[in-house]
């Protein structure tokens, strides 16, 4: 757990030496980070005062020592005519990796900027983008300004496609899962924010998106602005993704979720009512999940091995599917949903709703299953988080869309 505490830097506006701080963490990125030092500066409005903040996380290829030298050339009269002479750039070494957030407050506890600027180092936040944003942090001095690409105007190129999918589904989670809904692209890297924002504000979810955390936690204080942009899969260089990230994604959304439930002003009686009936609906769907399966595992090897009938494996199989997903229906239509409404109508259509968020379950199952294993999960822990997205997703599809519920209560 961090704790970034700013009282001192905003006491006072005139203590800012810089307008912005442009902070990028940096992992093994000696091929880009050069051109990177010279695309940013280019692209800084004439007359503003900046700094660029490089936090490297001693990275074995020499991404620090790479821009020692930079800095020490800038400072002579290699990059004279290159550079803007109202932009400062320093390093800070870190010993070893300790998460994003870490490097992120690392850079701007140090920082001089009345605003922050957050970037990656491997060009998938364009720097042509960055002269916008501190225009924006001029005609916003107290706006979160995002790079989208979710907004018009916005977009993804060249993203292979486990990661894209593995990106929209972590955006839907962030947006509907945390009540972020009026911001269409809160998993975004490449953002810019008053320095003030964060006083007094408190990181816990270790190493992952800084951004989520302060979208969450100034939900009701601060304005945010998004902006379109193209990211651009990197050119050199590897993706840090990786099945330790996504666990971090998960730990990150579930100690936001109940940070948001915490924080809600009315923590009244009917507030936990809710959290119960919640907890035993769930509870019940997946007891009648469970029955489910055991009624389809003896229904197909009954039918199979000629007790109640001579069946090849597969039609064993589909019966004890058709069977098992209708004993589900009624049993969660009844009892966990307690819907006792049974017009032939409402009936079919929620019949053929379970059904097809059943087969949606399933293809989130398969989803989530291949992309954990193309980024080299082992297949049985592949499938046991395959099986958890699913069983969940299925509850919630089932509970918001079949039987009209909403999800919380």
């Amino acid at each position: 757990m961090t704790m970034l505490n700013l009282n001192d830097t905003i006491s006072k506006t005139t203590e800012y030496k810089k307008f912005v701080s442009i902070i990028i963490p940096t992992f093994n990125e000696s091929r880009n980070i050069t051109d990177l030092l010279n695309q940013i500066q280019s692209n800084i409005p004439a007359g503003t005062n900046v700094e660029i903040i490089i936090v490297d996380d001693n990275s074995p290829d020499g991404t620090g020592l790479i821009v020692e030298k930079y800095i020490k050339e800038k400072m002579g009269t290699l990059y004279r005519d290159q550079v803007n002479p109202s932009t400062s750039i320093k390093i800070i070494h870190r010993k070893e990796k300790t998460g994003l957030i870490s490097a992120l407050v690392n850079g701007i506890s140090t920082s001089e900027g009345q605003n922050v600027l957050i970037m990656d180092a491997d060009f998938s936040h364009p720097p042509e983008v960055i002269n916008r944003m501190i225009s924006e942090l001029k005609k916003e001095p107290n706006c979160i300004i995002i790079g989208s690409r979710y907004i018009t105007g916005g977009a993804i190129n060249g993203m292979p496609l486990k990661r894209l999918l593995l990106s929209i589904g972590a955006n839907f989670i962030a947006r509907h899962g945390l009540c972020l809904k009026n911001v269409y692209d809160p998993m975004s890297g490449f953002f810019a924010f008053p320095k003030h924002t964060l006083h007094g504000m408190e990181f816990n979810t270790d190493g992952f998106k800084i951004l989520l955390e302060i979208l969450i936690k100034k939900k009701n204080t601060v304005k945010v602005k998004e902006i379109p942009y193209t990211f651009k899969d990197r050119k050199y260089g590897q993706s840090k993704l990786n099945f330790p990230i996504i666990l971090e994604y998960i730990k990150a959304v579930w100690k936001l979720y109940r940070y948001g439930r915490k924080s809600k002003k009315q923590n009244t009686q009917l507030e936990k009512r809710k959290s119960v009936r919640f907890i035993s609906k769930a509870a019940r769907f997946y007891t009648v999940g469970f029955s489910g399966f055991v009624l389809n595992y003896l229904i197909s090897i009954l039918l199979s091995n000629g007790i109640l009938g001579s069946f090849g494996y597969l039609q064993a199989t589909a019966v004890g599917i058709a069977v098992s997903v209708t004993t589900n229906f009624l049993l969660n239509k009844f009892w966990t949903f307690e819907d006792k409404n049974v017009n032939l109508t409402r009936f079919l259509r929620q019949y053929g709703m379970f059904i097809g968020c059943s087969s949606l379950g399933i293809l989130i199952q398969f989803l989530s299953i291949y992309m954990l294993r193309e980024s080299g999960v082992p297949y049985d822990i592949s499938l046991l988080v395959g099986v958890t997205i699913a069983s969940v997703s299925n509850f919630l599809f089932n509970k918001k869309w079949t039987f009209k519920e909403n999800i919380w209560g």
